[in-house]
């Protein structure tokens, strides 16, 4: 004779968490309590209670509370998706309108054309100030072509590079990506990191990992659209 409130054998054998007819797509998802995970428990757990001793009120209230927590959560994750997938929408047809143009980006590439150099400029975001700023600027091959100096640079300065495209001979440039090194110490001797800003012309948009767009520049590497800090009209 089966006690009062227990579960049959046959109903244990048939419907022992509930959960059996829930599909999943991946072992993940699996291994995690979803909302539909913790619906079935919810009802397998009433349906099986003792009636002798029944849920208490403010228990099942309990329950009932973290069931809508749980399920406000995935409405709010869904409409978190929503809204991210939106965004990078939005930046991807933005970004596909920058092709063929010009934008400012941090990075150490100053390019040659045969309109002339474009603009390259030095920015000390530092809180100290650069008294001995030099920039050196080397080929494509890595050969140095020529040194300048810059002077000193106040805490949140910038200046742009003043190169005439030339080398240490006096001879022109050839049209190409030439890497620019900056070198600079405060009063005391020691190394100033400055940040460098280079213009460069779009020539690719890609997807990245996160969903928003990669921009490649030509001659240089691709940046992520968020570095882009200005666009040429």
């Amino acid at each position: 004779m089966t006690a009062l409130g227990s579960i049959p054998n046959s109903s244990a054998q048939t419907s022992n968490t509930g959960l059996e007819d829930i599909e999943y797509k991946t072992k993940e998802e699996h291994a995690t309590l979803g909302r539909d995970d913790f619906m079935k428990l919810f009802v397998t757990q009433l349906q099986y209670q003792d009636p002798m001793n029944p849920m208490e009120s403010a228990e099942m209230a309990s329950q009932v509370a973290q069931f809508n927590m749980v399920d406000l959560m995935y409405k709010n994750n869904a409409a978190l998706e929503s809204m991210t997938n939106a965004q990078n929408m939005a930046a991807s047809v933005t970004a596909i309108s920058l092709l063929g143009h010009r934008v400012e980006y941090e990075g150490s590439k100053i390019f040659v054309s045969d309109k002339g150099v474009e603009p390259f400029s030095i920015f000390n975001d530092q809180d100290v100030q650069a008294v001995d700023v030099k920039a050196s600027i080397y080929s494509p091959a890595g050969n140095l072509v020529k040194e300048l100096n810059i002077g000193p640079l106040e805490p949140g300065q910038e200046v742009s590079l003043e190169w005439d495209g030339t080398d240490t001979n006096g001879d022109k440039a050839h049209e190409g990506a030439y890497t620019v090194s900056i070198s600079a110490e405060d009063a005391s001797g020691q190394e100033v990191e400055l940040t460098t800003k280079t213009m460069g012309m779009v020539s690719g948009i890609e997807n990245g990992k996160d969903g928003f767009p990669k921009i490649t520049i030509k001659g240089d590497k691709a940046i992520d659209f968020k570095d882009i800090t200005k666009v040429e009209s």
